[in-house]
């Protein structure tokens, strides 16, 4: 399953990212991954997820990013969520060229049986449709 938090700047994305990822932590018996650029959110997060900035790769693509959370997931068979906040920033990408990202990761998700919940800067109305079914409100 994949959920996406999208908003612009200043909507507070990040915060409910980090209260769903916390709520988790409290009642799965899966792990749990929070992927950020920022590790400012450190002491936010509970000490159950692991946090994991891509920003620590040599990341330069969508493709690349894709790859970075599949290797992610093929480490650790017992992930049952990957929180992605930011995911344009972190994928080096833009709202043009999310469909297919987006695709890949469903894909994987479905096989995996693994959750994504995603957060995106940027307008919702700007996603392309094929997204849109995946916003949360």
């Amino acid at each position: 399953m994949i959920q996406i938090i999208a908003g612009l700047q200043g909507a507070g994305k990040t915060k409910s990212l980090i209260d769903l990822a916390n709520a988790e932590s409290k009642t799965t018996h899966g792990h749990l991954v929070y992927v950020d650029a920022d590790n400012s959110h450190i002491l936010q997060l509970s000490h159950k997820i692991r946090l994991i900035k891509p920003d620590d790769y040599p990341l330069e693509s969508p493709d690349e990013f894709f790859g970075f959370v599949c290797g992610i997931l093929s480490q650790d068979y017992d992930i049952c969520t990957i929180y992605i906040d930011g995911l344009l920033k972190n994928a080096n990408t833009h709202i043009g060229n999310v469909q297919e990202l987006i695709h890949k990761v469903e894909l994987v998700s479905s096989k995996m049986n693994v959750n994504f919940m995603i957060s995106m800067c940027c307008d919702p109305k700007d996603l392309p449709e094929s997204v849109q079914k995946f916003l949360v409100q």
